[in-house]
């Protein structure tokens, strides 16, 4: 048999057994032309049924890994790292602030179809104050004017400015979200706003809840995110709404938001979130040793004697090195919603004060939840992108007082309170001295120190000249001299008489029995009056609604004062520094020192017990391992005198803002000392 004729029969033979009848004729030429048409239509619908059948089953899976993976958003995964994808200018000025903050209340306003969303009508504005009351809002400032001796801190306009934007953009959004439990528990979604849930620790008093609500409230300002507060955290019936035709308050109900580390499920874990930041970095391999490392396994692995993380830095660089040599860069997952602290620290993770971290939060996390009690401005100014807005909207670093007046707001019956002090004993004082004591470890504590705590208050009183020397006594002739004066021109006697308010505010009565018996019970050599006033003095810390009024009415009476003697490393007294803008005095218990208290360097509370005093940030190379103080120069550490009470792990001197100069306490020879 020929090859030809092999070749043939093998042609025609293959169709009859495997192809259809249409098929077979087809190959043999004999099929006409419409049933070549026909096979082509029934191949190409048989291959759209395979596609569709293909795809759907993919999109099962998908779904399935979406549910399982229940922190991350539907729209979950990003080509590019958040860090290489600039989604809007920079923020390096407080015009590009108010820019920024204006686009993003335009975005929540259009999303929602409509173009007045962000407007605020008169009608509107005397309806909300009429429901939400707040004398303190227009009558603060004013008060602290009235005082005669320390001028009041200067206005600041671009404050003022930045912070009607962000009430504008806390208002649109907060409007767009409608049920905030719906809206977080379905994951969704406002474009132009993301949010900041400031809580604290169970049992905190108000002096470190309203440090650590400042603090979160300026990183929510300038990262133009939407700030709300729990209701215990918020405690209403002391504190006002502070930003006008909104609401900051998470319903008291909602412990999705109270209790958020345990929903491991809705809020992301720390290591999760540094995963997903190290992945930019990382090849697969290299990823996989990371999640590995005791980095994202041991949040605060610490050298004690530097307060620096000994760990991962020179891997998380090796595997950067890795990376841009083999030139890959993973998809990085969204998260809706992360913790910034693990375990209680009272602070966030050292790597949040990082730019590379920052860029992840900015573009890739909806909701940020912070659970602090301490104040950690200063570290806010150490961040490199965050450093030159801060540096123009606080030129003279006088942070506290600006912020504490316009979003610290008391209630009426706490203001109430303040203004009934104020016209009884400070409004005919010509000087007014606030005295704060504390005793950490309570009657234990008031029965070892008291004594040697108040011999030094009345020594650093006289010494500085705060208040005369109770010593030096009148003699017989110039006292009846001076009646004899007064009763012939009672109106000049008095216009002349310098009249001096000390207030004190204690848990216990010892110091103030002790000044009115040095003050009150024999007449001085200068004629002076000094009066002498205590609102409390329980024996022991308590809490509750009324607590915390009284509280909070006594740390605004302290800050009227002109000058302030406070317990170090109080942060009761460090709200009155705060609120008042005053550069005070420490009382200097301290063993083996001499003096009887010591002048504070900085109108600024000191940052207590921060984690690390270094940049701990493996992604920022130009800044890892340096010291803050290095790079940031006013950013120094806490007076001596404020050693901690408390160590934790070791811990030293806290860290410290210095404030541009110090605008009011030299107004007096007396108090020039330091």
């Amino acid at each position: 048999m020929s090859s030809s004729k092999m070749g043939s029969r093998l042609h025609f033979a293959a169709p009859n057994r495997f192809l259809p009848a249409a098929a077979a004729a087809a190959a043999g030429g004999i099929l006409s032309k419409n049933v070549r048409y026909k096979f082509w239509a029934v191949m190409l619908v048989g291959t759209i049924c395979v596609l569709t059948i293909l795809h759907s089953m993919t999109a099962s899976t998908f779904r399935r890994r979406s549910h399982e993976e229940s922190w991350y958003s539907e729209a979950s995964v990003v080509k590019v790292c958040p860090l290489q994808k600039h989604e809007s200018p920079p923020v390096t000025s407080v015009e590009s602030l108010i820019k920024a903050m204006r686009a993003k209340s335009r975005q929540a306003a259009a999303a929602a179809g409509s173009t007045t969303e962000t407007f605020f009508s008169a009608s509107k504005r005397r309806e909300w104050h009429r429901k939400n009351p707040c004398q303190s809002r227009d009558q603060m400032r004013a008060l602290y004017m009235l005082r005669k001796v320390t001028p009041d801190v200067d206005d600041n306009p671009k404050w003022k400015l930045v912070l009607k934007e962000y009430e504008i953009l806390h208002r649109t959004c907060v409007r767009r979200m409608g049920n905030v439990t719906e809206f977080f528990l379905k994951k969704k979604t406002i474009e132009g706003c993301n949010f900041v849930v400031a809580d604290t620790e169970r049992g905190t008093g108000i002096g470190n809840k309203l440090l650590s609500i400042v603090s979160i409230f300026l990183y929510a300002l300038l990262t133009q995110r939407v700030m709300l507060v729990p209701f215990a955290t918020a405690i209403p019936g002391v504190m006002c709404e502070p930003f006008e035709g909104s609401s900051w308050v998470i319903d008291p109900e909602l412990r999705n938001f109270t209790q958020a580390r345990e929903n491991p499920k809705l809020w992301g874990t720390v290591s999760k979130f540094h995963q997903n930041v190290d992945s930019c970095f990382s090849d697969d391999h290299a990823a996989a040793e990371l999640r590995s490392s005791s980095w994202n396994m041991k949040f605060f692995n610490r050298d004690s004697s530097t307060g620096h993380d000994s760990s991962a830095g020179g891997e998380l660089q090796m595997n950067k090195s890795r990376a841009a040599a083999s030139g890959k860069n993973p998809a990085v997952k969204k998260i809706y919603a992360s913790r910034v602290s693990e375990v209680w620290d009272g602070q966030p993770h050292p790597r949040f004060f990082c730019d590379t971290e920052q860029a992840h939060y900015s573009r890739g996390v909806t909701w940020v939840y912070f659970r602090e009690s301490l104040y950690f401005v200063p570290k806010l100014f150490a961040i490199p992108s965050f450093r030159a807005v801060m540096e123009e909207l606080f030129p003279d670093r006088y942070v506290l007082p600006h912020v504490l007046r316009s979003v610290m707001l008391p209630s009426d019956a706490v203001w109430g309170r303040v203004r009934q002090v104020h016209d009884a004993y400070f409004r005919h004082a010509e000087t007014r001295v606030g005295i704060q004591v504390r005793y950490f470890h309570g009657l234990s504590d008031f029965e070892l120190l008291h004594q040697v705590t108040e011999n030094n208050i009345q020594r650093c009183l006289v010494e500085h000249k705060l208040l005369p020397d109770p010593s030096e006594k009148r003699n017989h002739n110039a006292h009846r001299h001076h009646l004899l004066q007064f009763r012939s021109n009672k109106t000049s006697e008095t216009q002349s008489l310098n009249v001096t308010t000390v207030f004190i505010a204690s848990l216990y009565q010892s110091l103030n029995e002790k000044l009115k018996n040095l003050y009150l019970r024999s007449a001085l050599e200068t004629g002076d009056a000094i009066g002498v006033v205590q609102l409390s003095h329980e024996n022991q810390q308590l809490f509750g609604l009324e607590v915390d009024r009284q509280a909070l009415a006594e740390i605004l009476c302290l800050s009227l004062s002109d000058h302030l003697l406070l317990t170090p490393q109080s942060t009761f007294g460090a709200l009155a520094q705060g609120y008042g803008g005053l550069r005070p005095w420490f009382t200097d218990i301290r063993p083996h020192t001499f003096s009887a208290c010591v002048r504070a360097q900085s109108m600024e509370t000191c940052y207590q017990l921060p984690n690390t005093k270094k940049f701990s940030c493996p992604h920022d190379l130009h800044v890892h391992g340096k010291a803050v103080s290095q790079l940031v120069p006013y950013i120094t550490d806490c007076h001596l005198v404020e050693e901690p009470v408390f160590k934790v792990r070791g811990a030293g001197l806290g860290m410290q803002l210095l404030t541009a100069h110090d605008h009011s306490n030299n107004k007096r020879d007396a108090t020039s000392n330091l």
